[in-house]
């Protein structure tokens, strides 16, 4: 690694950025040109926040060169109108290893080393070039710069916080309501351990997901813009369980990301009857009243089944009142049937309710209404 070379470059990148601006695209020296060049295998280069946190970047380049290759290569990276200006790894005038592919082309491969202390603000959004320069094989000087197209971005890195979707569980066709949080390195400060800070990305696009239990892709539910300081904040309607996630495709200075899911469950949707005999009932008498409780097997709840061994509380509402009072509770059977007597002490109505489990909703019976006579 360059060091003091890299420090005296990095110094002088802005300026030396804005003079590549007016560069030939592949200044030719006599014979040697450059006929295609590959910067991160085609990809942005993506960059963060913290101050240790450094990037490899592989770079291969094909020549055309008449005398069969290069006896010296210094080859750099650079950034149009930023700080970055980064030779590639190597020992002076040998930082790229080539092979002969024919006895006019050759194959030049090499790495940069990018360090987030080389960049601010400016550098995002940049196309990034190869520069090489030295000498042939037969003594004739070169000075080449990769083709534009073969450019590749800048970018920093963005994330996007874990998906919170709550409730947990939620009803069926219940409201639920998912936030996050997208946020983007600040390239221009840092913090007092020398990290550059991390700041909120208002303003842009980001798009709820949801993947269905069972499925293996992700679908838009829909998009919506982030607040400024980048929280994302939306509610959905839950029609059945899976995981919900937040994704960003990007900007033009930003690379896209997409943050963790979260599952929820829908609770099962849940059905009880109630029916209490005799009617009408002398005061004072015997009353049995009975039931089922079933849950649906799935999401869609069109096929139910009995839900055994479950609490569910008889009550009762006098004629009159807007409010149940619990009686007992009795357990549903294996089939979820329920059967309990009682005394008849006033006209009203009698329910079954039942509280609901980890994955049942809860549900109560409509009022059988009874009178004494």
């Amino acid at each position: 690694m360059k060091s003091v070379r890299n420090a005296a470059l990095l110094a002088a990148g802005a300026v030396a950025g804005c003079l590549a601006l007016s560069s030939p695209a592949n200044a030719e020296y006599y014979d040697t040109k450059i006929t295609s060049t590959t910067i991160n295998n085609g990809k942005p280069i993506v960059m963060g926040t913290s101050g240790s946190i450094t990037r490899t970047v592989p770079v291969t380049v094909e020549i055309s060169e008449d005398s069969g290759g290069l006896g010296t290569v210094d080859a750099h990276l650079r950034s149009f109108g930023g700080l970055f200006f980064q030779y590639l790894e190597g020992p002076d005038s040998a930082n790229m290893t080539c092979v002969p592919r024919t006895a006019t082309t050759l194959t030049c491969t090499g790495t940069a080393i990018i360090a987030q202390y080389s960049l601010d603000n400016s550098s995002a959004g940049r196309p990034v070039q190869l520069r090489m320069s030295g000498y042939t094989y037969d003594g004739v000087q070169y000075n080449l710069y990769s083709d534009p197209a073969d450019n590749v971005l800048l970018l920093k890195e963005t994330r996007l916080a874990t998906a919170n979707a709550t409730p947990e569980p939620v009803r069926k066709n219940a409201t639920l309501t998912v936030t996050g949080r997208l946020t983007q390195p600040n390239w221009n400060a840092w913090d007092v351990n020398g990290d550059k800070i991390s700041v909120g990305y208002g303003g842009q696009p980001v798009r709820l997901q949801f993947r269905k239990a069972g499925a293996t892709s992700y679908a838009t539910v829909k998009t919506i813009n982030s607040a400024t300081d980048g929280t994302v904040k939306t509610t959905v309607t839950a029609t059945t369980s899976g995981t919900w996630r937040w994704s960003f495709g990007g900007s033009s200075t930003t690379a896209g990301s997409v943050s963790a899911g979260d599952s929820v469950i829908l609770y099962k949707v849940a059905k009880l009857s109630v029916n209490a005999s005799p009617e009408p009932v002398a005061k004072g008498g015997k009353l049995t009243v009975t039931g089922r409780l079933t849950r649906a097997t799935t999401d869609d709840a069109t096929t139910f089944v009995g839900y055994a061994s479950q609490p569910v509380k008889l009550q009762f509402r006098k004629a009159g009142s807007s409010t149940y009072g619990t009686v007992r509770t009795a357990y549903t059977d294996a089939n979820g049937y329920l059967k309990t007597t009682t005394t008849a002490g006033a006209t009203g109505y009698w329910r079954w309710s039942y509280a609901g489990s980890s994955t049942v909703a809860s549900v109560s019976a409509a009022g059988d209404y009874v009178a004494l006579k």
